[in-house]
């Protein structure tokens, strides 16, 4: 019979806390780079994949849109910059839940752990819910300031509408996989990822087109499936956590106390600003790409460019999330060196990664256009996007990984300044030089993209070297 005395519980529990931290910070000892490493790869690999199965969600979504013609696929991606200007408010609660979480785990102060678990729930559904209104209330004249053709400003408010309901869960599913990523535990959210997925795909492929029992919706069919499987995704973190030995019984809605709120918040909301500015950079951007030559083909093949460029960077995404958990807890632990060390050789990986991939996309830009649409004019432009962007993705590992490492360390303020200066004072303003007033077209518009992105891998590296993150009290 298990022995349940209180001294037994305590015990399991520590181990259980314990057993959350990477093998280098068991030990006092010295580490070895072939630990970090090893540490490193373990983390990463299921959050890399978790990612790349996002991408793939992604990349059948605008496969399948695309067979509804040039409007459904522009409104796909417009809307979807509208969803992550929703989500950029997300970060704020996921970041700060991510980074007290994995803290409080490398310290061993299992019930603040707790206490961000339950705030963060609470301040979590809250928010989403005035995203939710605001969104509705809103569509339409923002929608409306794209410079978008009639049809397709149409078609982007209705998948828009329909979206929207699935805010409010993705939120709440936010905040639960901060606190798994918090806890260095990659491995749960890749599950969830795999049921979403194929929540999504099964009901995207059969709304759309009518398959066996499904109506043919077309575009509603595809925001219907988008919301659906947000309301999957919340309800298979909740109960995973339900069943953490540490963290289980903390998984509950909690009247919200101002100083955890703002504690949350300080730490979130620069992360939320940085996506914010990065979002509405890429609003500014598109409305750019609206203007020129070609017009609907340039905002038809930025999704496509966009998504298929993702499968080489969202493996640097897999490696920033490691890194965020790996340096907190580092921190936490009180090894500044380890965390240090984690950091580099998490950027050093994705590099390598993503290099490669940009390499894959250099040469089968035309094939991976192919793949979204017959329309000659988006596959040529879409095509070219991939080719100049390829040359920027180490710079993005740079950029992605070590954010991912401000974030862990508590600092969201330095990689929000990044993204001011390189997005709204350096991208936007060359675009407009190149695109329209030089007249290059979408061609200098991704050369500007490119451009930016290594900038900003630059000013990450260097601001990241001078170490005044490891000084951040949270």
């Amino acid at each position: 019979m298990p022995d349940c005395t209180p001294n037994s519980v305590e015990a399991q529990e520590t181990a259980a806390a314990r057993a959350m931290l990477p093998p280098a910070l068991r030990t006092q000892e010295v580490v070895s780079w072939q630990a970090i490493a090893h540490d490193v790869w373990s983390i990463s690999i299921p959050a890399v994949t978790t990612n790349l199965l996002q991408t793939t969600n992604a990349f059948l979504d605008r496969m399948f849109v695309g067979r509804l013609g040039r409007d459904a696929l522009a409104a796909v991606g417009v809307a979807g910059q509208g969803m992550f200007l929703l989500m950029a408010i997300s970060f704020i609660v996921g970041t700060g839940a991510t980074a007290l979480v994995a803290r409080f785990v490398g310290a061993q102060v299992l019930d603040d752990a707790r206490k961000t678990l339950r705030q963060s729930l609470t301040l979590s559904a809250l928010m989403g819910a005035v995203c939710m209104v605001a969104g509705y209330l809103l569509a339409k004249p923002a929608f409306g300031l794209m410079g978008m053709e009639p049809s397709a400003e149409r078609a982007t408010v209705t998948f828009f509408s329909i979206a929207l309901l699935g805010i409010v869960p993705l939120f709440v599913g936010q905040a639960l996989g901060a606190v798994f990523r918090g806890m260095g535990d990659m491995r749960t959210p890749l599950k969830v990822m795999v049921v979403v997925n194929a929540v999504h795909i099964v009901l995207d492929f059969g709304l759309i087109f009518g398959v066996g029992p499904f109506p043919r919706l077309g575009l509603v069919g595809a925001a219907t499936a988008l919301s659906t499987s947000q309301w999957f995704g919340v309800a298979m973190f909740w109960f995973a956590l339900r069943r953490h030995p540490v963290m289980g019984e903390a998984v509950r809605f909690q009247r919200l106390e101002t100083a955890w709120a703002k504690r949350i918040v300080n730490i979130g909301a620069p992360a939320s600003l940085q996506a914010l500015l990065r979002i509405t950079s890429m609003l500014g951007y598109t409305r750019i790409l609206s203007a020129t030559p070609e017009g609907t083909a340039a905002l038809a093949a930025l999704p496509i460019g966009m998504t298929a460029e993702s499968i080489a960077f969202m493996p640097g995404l897999g490696y920033s999330m490691a890194a965020t958990a790996l340096v907190g807890q580092s921190l936490g632990a009180k090894r500044a060196d380890v965390a240090s060390r984690y950091a580099w050789m998490s950027t050093g990986q994705a590099c390598l990664i993503m290099t490669v991939m940009g390499i894959v996309f250099y040469v089968l830009a035309y094939p991976f256009a192919h793949w979204f649409t017959r329309d000659p004019v988006v596959v040529g432009v879409a095509a070219d996007y991939l080719r100049i962007n390829a040359y920027s993705e180490p710079f993005l590992a740079l950029a992605m990984v070590l954010s991912g490492a401000f974030q862990g360390a508590g600092d969201t303020r330095t990689p929000t300044w990044i993204t001011f200066v390189t997005m709204w004072l350096f991208r936007l303003p060359l675009a407009y030089l190149l695109a329209l007033s030089l007249g290059y077209g979408t061609h200098g518009a991704w050369w500007a993209m490119a451009a930016s992105v290594i900038a900003s891998g630059l000013l990450t590296a260097s601001l990241f070297q001078r170490g005044s993150w490891k000084r951040v009290k949270v």
